[in-house]
C-alpha cells in the first residue's frame, strides 16, 4: 500500500510539474506575429520571458526579443544588468514614436554601444505594448555592417496574432 501511495503522489507531482517545466522553454514570440530572419539559429526561450537569434554565419549580428512582466521606458532597457553583459555603454542616438501593426504605438530606438566581444556595435530596437504585455526587440550588429532587412522587418512585427 505504501509503494502505491508513493507511486500516485510521484504521478501527481510529475503530473502538476510537467506545465512548468514546458514554460521553462517557451519563447515570447508566442501569440505575436514575429518572424525572425530565415535560417537564424535560435536559443530556447527562458521562461517565456526571452529569447535570441543569431545568422549561421555570424556571431556578431543577433536578434533578441524580451517580453516583459511590467512596462518599461525605453532607458530602463540599457540600464538593464541582463543587456549589460552583453552590450556597454549605450548612447542613444535617436527616439521616435511609430506605428506597427496598423495603428499600435510603438517606440523606436537607435543605439551605440560596444559588445563584450570587443568592437562598436549598432542597436535597433522598437518597444510596444500588446493586449496589456510590453515587448521590445532588439537587432543588434556591427557598426558599418550592411543590416538584415529581415531583421530589421521583425522589429516591426510586435504584433498579436489574430
Amino acid at each position: 500500500m505504501r509503494f502505491f501511495k508513493a507511486r500516485i503522489a510521484a504521478i501527481c507531482c510529475i503530473g502538476a510539474l510537467a506545465p512548468m517545466g514546458c514554460s521553462f522553454t517557451a519563447s515570447p514570440a508566442e501569440g505575436l506575429k514575429f518572424q525572425p530572419p530565415a535560417g537564424w539559429q535560435s536559443s530556447p526561450g527562458i521562461m517565456g520571458f526571452m529569447q535570441f537569434w543569431r545568422p549561421p554565419s555570424s556571431d556578431r549580428e543577433m536578434l533578441m526579443l524580451f517580453k516583459s512582466p511590467k512596462p518599461l521606458a525605453t532607458n530602463e532597457v540599457f540600464s538593464n544588468a541582463q543587456t549589460q553583459g552583453s552590450l556597454k555603454d549605450v548612447q542613444i542616438q535617436s527616439r521616435r514614436t511609430i506605428q506597427i501593426c496598423g495603428n499600435q504605438p510603438a517606440a523606436y530606438v537607435q543605439a551605440r554601444g560596444s559588445s563584450a566581444k570587443g568592437g562598436d556595435e549598432s542597436v535597433d530596437m522598437v518597444m510596444t505594448t500588446t493586449h496589456g504585455t510590453s515587448y521590445f526587440a532588439m537587432y543588434v550588429r556591427p557598426i558599418g555592417a550592411q543590416p538584415n532587412p529581415a531583421a530589421e522587418l521583425a522589429l516591426r512585427e510586435l504584433c498579436a496574432k489574430s
